[in-house]
């Protein structure tokens, strides 16, 4: 029984019940904790952070964080405010991924987006407001060691930045509507995608004081389920209709966008994408801690509908 949770064998297209839904209700109660910091912020600045926090979500990185403290035998209450931030800056890189000058989306979670409510002004300042405020609630609010907490804040700052998110969304935006080589392909996706999903799990991992060893594993684990992740999203703007993704879908091929299915093929792309999760479970499968629930979220990425 213990050996079929980290298989693929048993995935359904009903495996809903692999993602731990509850953990979204506690995350976001969090999350209204900490916008009440915003409460003397200018009206429009602070309607614009709670419409952009408060618009859904599977929560999907602050819950990585969450699981991976559990794993490690981790009160995840103790790893919250770190989740939390994660979150901020992942709904941040959502405002500004749907700007007219970069995606041009008009809905987002089944709502219009920031910039279609306030305007694209009051947008990208909330994106700002949000990257910034995100390390404000680590340096008020995550109890641990000065170093442990420098730890994180690094690994974040490098997810994020030259080297990280903004370097793969730069080479998205660069090489939209142009020819762009496998390679290429991979580094846009690592950091765009990819690098703050890792970022997730070794925050997790390093509040958890997890080994050298457990921490590498863990890595490893969370750089495939990245790369399957994303390509799920290609294959769903695909596949999906616009009520099951909460988005304009269709769009990556009218923008002619770079994407897993766009030069491999959706047979192919989804080949690869179970080729990385069984890789992560395999990763799972040879470590001695309790990752059954980072397992069921793993094979969840192969069956998730938005």
């Amino acid at each position: 029984m213990l050996k079929n949770m980290y298989s693929l064998k048993k995935i359904n297209n009903s495996s809903e019940d692999l993602y731990p839904n509850l953990l979204i209700k506690k995350v976001n109660e969090k999350l209204n904790y900490y916008l009440k910091r915003y409460e003397k912020s200018p009206d429009i600045l602070r309607k614009a952070i709670n419409y952009s926090i408060k618009n859904g979500g599977k929560r999907f990185r602050p819950i990585l964080c969450i699981l991976t403290a559990k794993s490690l035998g981790n009160d995840y209450e103790n790893v919250f405010p770190t989740a939390c931030a994660i979150e901020f800056i992942h709904t941040y890189s959502l405002i500004h991924d749907d700007l007219p000058s970069i995606d041009n989306d008009n809905l987002r979670r089944g709502r219009p987006t920031c910039h279609r409510v306030f305007g694209e002004d009051i947008a990208i300042l909330t994106g700002d407001a949000l990257f910034a405020e995100a390390f404000n609630i680590i340096f008020e609010y995550q109890k641990a060691e000065p170093r442990r907490k420098l730890k994180i804040l690094n690994e974040i700052i490098s997810a994020t930045g030259a080297l990280g998110m903004v370097a793969g969304q730069i080479v998205d935006v660069f090489y939209t509507g142009k020819k762009i080589t496998k390679e290429k392909l991979d580094y846009m996706h690592e950091n765009k995608t990819g690098k703050l999903i890792t970022a997730s799990v070794r925050c997790g991992a390093i509040l958890s004081k997890a080994s050298k060893n457990n921490l590498n594993k863990l890595t490893e684990f969370s750089k495939n389920i990245g790369i399957a992740f994303q390509i799920t999203d290609d294959i769903l703007d695909i596949s999906s209709s616009k009520e099951e993704a909460g988005k304009t879908v269709g769009k990556d091929k009218k923008q002619k966008k770079n994407t897993f299915p766009s030069i491999w093929g959706i047979k192919k792309s989804k080949e690869i994408a179970e080729g990385n999760i069984e890789r992560a479970l395999g990763i799972l499968r040879s470590m001695d801690i309790d990752c059954i629930e980072l397992a069921n979220i793993a094979k969840f990425l192969l069956t998730r509908k938005t």
